[in-house]
């Protein structure tokens, strides 16, 4: 009787140890309105973007990501993970292949991927964050969908902190004119709707077209002049900057050109939604700041 005893109760002590390991099933909304639940934290993950191979891999779930966006290329280990999409089509065979338990997506970023492999059955996240605030919350998101809370919870603190002595930093500093270009032919830029704005506002900036619609705007080179950015931010490609920075010499009416500040930054460090992007804000307040700077001797000079 008693060795009967103790065996029910070995069993029900496995049973609910067994219970404790699997946990409450995890219930996370994202930015398109859409609610996931899952049983267990996701250790089969596809990425959809590069922003969010690059925040996983940051809280330390690089790992469980078994396929990538084309575009993946953050850390170094995030290269040998098998392709499923670009920014405009996906292999859908080869992510069923992959049965993911979860699939990241990013939402004005992907299209209409995110919904048509919801429609295969996976469940997907999908992310949109628009202000630097957003991203240690993004951490914290992340890592209760798989399993990493507590790694990512100071990481989250981290970088909340950093982002506060920038804030001090730029607080007070004079407004400066920005034109931010991401592609040159046609010319394209980001409304305030976007990150990148906000990481203008931070270094104490003004997008030149930050009313401007839709969320990533066609300009025209008549359309810059007229608003005279004193800073221009070249940020696409390695290959493309160059070219993209000399092009801006045929234009010497605009402020930025005549005086010389025309700039570029890596987009991997000021369009994505990752800690990097406190990065390109360092570099962006530090080109505002010289465009201060000549602006105030500029003024210090007589006739100035």
């Amino acid at each position: 009787m008693k060795g009967r005893l103790s065996a029910a109760a070995l069993l029900l002590l496995s049973l609910l140890s067994g219970a404790a390991a699997c946990g409450e099933p995890i219930t996370e909304a994202d930015d398109a309105g859409h609610t996931i639940t899952l049983g267990s934290p996701a250790t089969r993950i596809v990425s959809l973007a590069p922003n969010i191979t690059e925040l996983l891999f940051y809280i330390g779930a690089g790992a469980y990501v078994i396929g990538a966006d084309e575009y993946s290329n953050y850390p170094e280990a995030a290269k040998a993970i098998p392709r499923v999409n670009n920014y405009s089509t996906a292999n859908y065979e080869l992510i069923l292949s992959l049965a993911p338990e979860l699939v990241f997506g990013w939402q004005s970023g992907n299209g209409q991927i995110p919904g048509r492999v919801r429609a295969l059955g996976f469940p997907v996240f999908e992310i949109e964050p628009r202000r630097l605030e957003d991203i240690p919350a993004l951490f914290l998101r992340f890592g209760r969908l798989v399993g990493r809370e507590e790694q990512a919870r100071p990481l989250a603190a981290d970088f909340t902190r950093r982002l506060e002595v920038l804030r001090q930093q730029q607080r007070g500093k004079a407004p400066v004119r920005v034109f931010y270009q991401i592609w040159n032919e046609p010319l394209m830029t980001l409304n305030d709707s976007h990150i990148v704005s906000d990481v203008i506002a931070l270094c104490g900036g003004v997008n030149v077209f930050g009313s401007a619609a839709p969320l990533v705007p066609y300009v025209s080179i008549e359309a810059v002049l007229q608003a005279d950015p004193q800073v221009i931010i070249a940020s696409g490609s390695d290959d493309g900057q160059p070219a993209w920075m000399e092009m801006w010499k045929a234009w010497p009416a605009i402020s930025a050109v005549r005086e010389d500040h025309v700039f570029s930054i890596p987009p991997d460090l000021m369009q994505r939604h990752s800690v990097r992007i406190l990065d390109g804000a360092e570099q962006l307040c530090g080109f505002l700041d010289e465009a201060r700077r000549a602006a105030a001797a500029t003024a210090a000079r007589p006739g100035g």
